[in-house]
């Protein structure tokens, strides 16, 4: 749900809390004890006034018509004879006001109207409470779902708040980081392209030649991270088209295990176990997601890196492991590694002096989903960590087009 939702739906909840508590308040103090025996009083009156028109109907009959008209349809009553010789009876004629029927109903006297010389008859109420106490619970109940409504709302706001607010830190943290990351080769480029130009190098054919493997390889790094966020944007859009064929597994990893073993100053050995030899995916894509995690088991390991790189099946997925001897993952920094701009935690970083925006794992998952399957992790804290990218086997469809 977005928070303009929440917002409307706190609105109205407030809206309601505010009807109903007020309903609620003002019944309370309309609704007394007083006001149930006046409306009990005008009841039985007029009752008896229509009695002594008509004495063919029958005056329980009667008596509760004019209680509904009171809109005290839950108020049950019965009738009973009672002698007029009693000293605590009063008769109706005998009253003209209400505040008389008060104070004799105060001072526990029994209203009745008489039916002849000796005999009266008179309404005992049985549940006085449901006249006041029934209407309210309504409200009370209408209350109280209105403001757990309420609530809920805005704990909903608060935590959209929260996240948006950590969204904008990380974009904030993610803008230092790009700037930061992106200086170092924009300033080997610059640098070197300005002694190009100067011609100082022009005698010194080999410093030439490596300047412009450097200025090529900076320019390159700065490519693949553009492309890299271009592909992500794409594929969380799902505007990315993947071309997916077999292809074979041993020589996609024998490329990259050569290519990252020439190109870090660490100590690298690998370890293949290939026992799925193909595998149904765009090619380039899946090899730039297992190219992130080799290049990740290398980054958070120490000076000997020992890397399994293994291919199998596993319930109609075809997977590819990369297991590392490196630092590990805690189990809470698990829950949001493949955040987009998110690493595993600070400390992480700083111990192993890694730079980077915090895309590659992102980008392994987009991948992984956009090709049907899922990624996940394994990790022990101090020892290891295997990333295994699971990917279906192909349907009918797919093979045939």
């Amino acid at each position: 749900m977005t928070k303009s939702f929440y917002i409307i739906l706190t609105a109205v909840a407030a809206t309601a809390v505010s009807f109903l508590i007020g309903q609620w308040a003002g019944r309370s103090l309309a609704l007394t004890k007083g006001l149930l025996a006046r409306q009990i009083h005008e009841s039985f009156c007029h009752a008896t006034e229509q009695y002594d028109t008509n004495k063919t109907n029958l005056f329980p009959a009667l008596f509760r018509e004019e209680l509904n008209k009171q809109e005290l349809h839950k108020l049950m009553f019965r009738i009973d004879t009672v002698s007029l010789n009693d000293p605590k009876t009063v008769q109706r004629n005998d009253i003209r006001y209400f505040a008389d029927y008060e104070r004799l109903f105060n001072e526990r006297h029994t209203f009745v109207y008489p039916i002849n010389d000796t005999q009266g008859i008179y309404a005992y109420i049985i549940n006085p409470r449901a006249g006041y106490i029934g209407r309210l619970l309504y409200y009370f109940f209408g209350t109280v779902i209105a403001l757990i409504i309420l609530a809920i709302c805005i704990r909903k706001q608060i935590n959209i708040i929260k996240r948006q607010d950590e969204i904008a830190r990380i974009r904030e943290d993610f803008s230092y980081a790009m700037i930061h990351d992106m200086k170092t080769p924009l300033s080997s480029i610059l640098m070197g392209a300005r002694i190009l130009r100067s011609g100082k190098l022009d005698k010194m054919p080999e410093k030439k030649e490596k300047f412009f493997d450097i200025l090529e390889e900076e320019a390159e790094h700065l490519m693949a991270l553009t492309n890299k966020i271009l592909t992500i944007s794409k594929l969380e859009h799902g505007q990315l088209l993947l071309e997916k064929n077999w292809i074979p597994v041993r020589p996609m990893i024998e490329e990259l295990t050569q290519m990252f073993t020439a190109k870090t100053d660490k100590r690298v050995t690998f370890e293949l176990n290939i026992e799925k030899e193909n595998i149904f995916a765009d090619e380039e894509y899946l090899k730039e997601a297992v190219s992130n995690l080799i290049d990740n088991a290398i980054k958070y390991s120490k000076e000997t890196v020992d890397i399994q790189i293994t291919s199998c099946m596993y319930n109609k997925f075809i997977q590819i492991k990369v297991k590392d001897n490196g630092i590990g993952i805690s189990l809470s920094a698990q829950n949001h590694i493949f955040d987009k701009f998110e690493r595993a935690s600070a400390s992480r970083n700083a111990v192993n002096g890694v730079t980077g925006f915090g895309l590659g794992l992102n980008y392994v998952m987009n991948v992984t989903r956009s090709h049907g399957g899922y990624v996940s992790v394994e990790s022990q804290e101090g020892k290891y960590s295997e990333f295994t990218i699971s990917l279906p086997l192909p349907t009918e469809y797919e093979i045939t087009v």
